[in-house]
């Protein structure tokens, strides 16, 4: 998921995904891959497998037309997949090879393009929907082999008509210095009639020939491509990916930390958010601190994209997942400096209906921090359960938690039955769905904004 966000913000129009690894359970992991995928991203993605089941089982849970990577001239694979293009749609990349192996000369590629063009009218699927792939061998084993791969691209473009594509960086492999060899035949191959690069738009080379040749050739309108992704470049510093992955090395810059860490919360990067969190405690930052200043206002505007629509709940739980994931980190550090002697009891809880607890795990290690002993019931909690623990202990301080909309009539629902059978307990409340106003309106005596807004609330009501 982190790379897919990473290769979107840097141009990619389509992400490729292919779980095939040594015991790998393709046939669950594809489909499983391709919702998560397409709950943060919507870009296209390229299903890519040579299992046919695990295909399937990616196409049917597929929001939309896919493109499929592959099928190729082999009587079986055009057997085993055209009746899946057929039943679930699809664009179908098809290779230039065939039982014989992959063709030395273009005629050899060119006959097989033409009989899986052939095969596929059987099923009803049309020109429109076959991209051909013309193969690229390295040059490293065969002098000829760009040649013949330039010469299959312009035939497949002009004499048949259709769309091409090609894993351009194959032409280098086993050279030195691989991107200038990659970025020139990229530039070659779009002239001979290059349709779609399979490439990584991490690579700054590669862009740089894509985004010029636009330019040159008139595809880009007035360059404004062009020049949006180089009217800013000077010497500067910049968050890299490999700050995402690895935050362990030393020589980054703490705000460049605290820009990958906010973005980690924001894109749902688990991984990502638990190593920068780690990596700005190491920086000295204190966790409250990161906390504050960070985690909060991170989920803060997760939240307020959620209601106003531009972000949806898959990405809100991720969102909710990366958060929790970096306040193991900063619970543990906050837990070595934390008081062994117990204030008050405070009872917390995310109310019915809504299972989503970061924002309540957060608050409930702060007050655990101050000192305070908390009484945590969870998540989906009934208001029975939660008077019946305030009751109980008597507790003067109870904290409600709601993320979703649908939940916050529970959590009214709750505060009145707090108010009436136990009315010296104070009620204080939060969630990415509340705000002062509506806190207000069902009758809680505070609504916590952070995570600190409850401690300072706690301090006020005990030290009374």
């Amino acid at each position: 998921m982190r790379e897919g966000i990473t290769q979107q913000e840097n141009g990619a129009d389509v992400l490729d995904v292919n779980v095939g690894l040594p015991d790998i359970d393709e046939k669950n992991l594809l489909p499983e891959i391709t919702k998560a995928l397409q709950g943060i991203t919507d870009l296209p993605l390229q299903l890519d497998t040579s299992d046919s089941a695990a295909m399937e089982n990616a196409l049917r849970i597929y929001n939309g037309k896919p493109l499929i990577n592959s099928v190729n001239g082999k009587q079986e694979v055009m057997d085993s997949i055209f009746p899946l293009v057929k039943k679930y749609g699809g664009v179908v990349i098809a290779l230039t090879l065939d039982e014989s192996g992959i063709p030395e000369t273009a005629d050899g590629r060119i006959k097989i393009a033409e009989k899986i063009l052939k095969e596929a009218q059987k099923y009803g699927i049309p020109k429109k929907d076959l991209i051909i792939d013309a193969l690229a061998m390295t040059i490293s084993a065969g002098q000829k082999s760009a040649a013949v791969t330039l010469e299959t691209l312009r035939r497949v473009h002009e004499e048949l008509g259709m769309k091409t594509s090609l894993g351009v960086s194959n032409i280098s492999f086993g050279l030195p210095c691989r991107e200038k060899i990659n970025a020139a035949f990229f530039i070659t191959a779009m002239q001979a009639g290059l349709s779609a690069a399979i490439m990584n738009p991490n690579n700054g080379a590669m862009m740089d020939a894509f985004r010029s040749y636009n330019a040159l050739m008139g595809f880009d309108a007035q360059c404004m491509e062009y020049i949006n992704a180089y009217k800013d470049v000077k010497p500067q510093k910049t968050i890299s990916q490999k700050v995402l992955i690895s935050v362990s090395e030393k020589g980054i810059a703490p705000n460049d930390l605290q820009d990958a860490f906010r973005k980690a919360i924001e894109k749902g990067l688990k991984e990502s958010a638990h190593d920068t969190a780690a990596a700005l405690l190491s920086e000295g930052i204190s966790p409250l601190k990161i906390i504050n200043q960070h985690l909060m206002p991170a989920l803060d505007k997760v939240g307020k994209d959620f209601e106003e629509g531009t972000l949806f709940l898959p990405q809100l739980l991720m969102s909710a997942e990366a958060a929790k994931s970096a306040f193991e980190v900063l619970q543990n550090e906050m837990k070595k400096s934390g008081s062994t002697q117990k204030k008050a009891k405070i009872v917390l809880a995310t109310v019915k209906g809504d299972i989503h607890d970061i924002g309540k795990n957060i608050v409930k290690v702060l007050l655990e921090n101050y000192g305070y002993d908390v009484i945590d019931l969870g998540k989906d909690v009934d208001p029975q359960k939660i008077l019946k623990a305030v009751q109980q202990n008597q507790v003067k301080l109870c904290g409600l938690s709601a993320l979703m909309t649908t939940t916050v009539v529970n959590m009214e629902e709750t505060i009145e039955l707090l108010h009436q059978k136990a009315p010296k307990c104070k009620v204080m409340v939060g969630g990415a769905v509340l705000n002062p106003q509506y806190a207000e309106k069902i009758h809680a005596d505070f609504y916590g904004k952070d995570a600190m807004g409850s401690v300072r609330y706690a301090e006020k009501i005990f030290h009374k």
